[in-house]
């Protein structure tokens, strides 16, 4: 008899799902058939590939206007739900690994970020980085359109966030964050930041887009 890692837990909460898309970021808000520690089973109206990475806000409050939690994880299965004409599928994310000793404190606010997502830190000074998942507008410099993407990294003059478009190392972006700045980007409006690094991610599509702001 196979042991699970993290036993599962029969419960239905909300939750809302974030993925990155080719146009345009998109979301979900469902429910959750069950839970562990180190994911979730969740009842959702669209169907999604193994491998893709969400963002998890759990459990997600609809009436909430501040920012809520976002966990990354990534699909592992997704299947059509049995139950008759219904055209729900049943979806299985798994939280990364760098994600799921914060979850916890994430949910009770305790990370030290003002706006309660999980982070953890690196390095010193304003390169002391924090794994932290924050939802933010980017453009290049003279276009007006931006794109919706999710940090991977926020330090206080770098960041990195994973996005299905090409960028070219050495552009000019403008950053903004959709909740209206966060604590080490203070803001009035957009930042000017430098493409400094591209890497690719695992088992993705996307890339990760490395940006040092200018002064």
């Amino acid at each position: 008899m196979q042991r699970r890692l993290h036993p599962r837990v029969r419960l239905q909460l909300p939750a809302r799902l974030r993925w990155s898309a080719p146009l345009a970021q998109q979301t979900e808000q469902c429910q959750t058939i069950n839970v562990s520690r180190g994911g979730l089973l969740l009842r959702a109206s669209r169907s999604l590939l193994p491998g893709h990475p969400i963002w998890v806000a759990f459990p997600f409050d609809a009436q909430s206007s501040g920012a809520q939690p976002e966990t990354v994880a990534r699909v592992v299965r997704c299947a059509k739900s049995d139950e008759p004409a219904t055209g729900w599928w049943k979806l299985a994310v798994k939280f990364e690994a760098v994600r799921e000793a914060t979850l916890k404190e994430a949910a009770l606010g305790k990370t030290g970020n003002s706006k309660g997502h999980a982070g953890s830190a690196s390095g010193n000074g304003s390169d002391r980085a924090r794994t932290v998942s924050l939802p933010i507008h980017v453009r290049q410099k003279g276009i007006p359109w931006h794109e919706e993407v999710m940090t991977i990294e926020v330090s206080a003059d770098k960041l990195k966030f994973q996005t299905c478009r090409e960028y070219q190392f050495g552009e000019h972006l403008m950053v903004s964050f959709d909740l209206g700045g966060e604590e080490l980007w203070k803001s009035d409006g957009e930042s000017e930041a430098e493409v400094t690094g591209i890497e690719m991610a695992a088992g993705s599509e996307s890339v990760m887009v490395i940006v040092r702001r200018r002064p």
